[in-house]
């Protein structure tokens, strides 16, 4: 990425760049809020592993994490 973005904005000033690239947190539901609804689900799903063998069971879980709005925004 870093020697595609050198060659796109070769000899051009920082303002004058044509793409530039921002890196954002790893988790920052600030950012992002889904990333909070996903944090969520994953520590359920992590709560009930043992009952989630099967693929049925995890979409099922995750079914009702939707349907009951069971996420919560800070």
């Amino acid at each position: 990425m870093q020697i595609f973005l050198a060659k796109q904005n070769e000899g051009l000033a920082k303002s004058e760049w044509k793409i530039t690239c921002e890196l954002f947190a790893h988790y920052a539901p600030e950012e992002n809020p889904v990333e909070a609804i996903w944090f969520q689900l994953k520590s359920l799903l992590r709560r009930f592993y043992r009952f989630g063998k099967l693929f049925k069971i995890i979409n099922l879980l995750f079914q009702l994490f939707a349907k009951y709005n069971m996420h919560q925004f800070s």
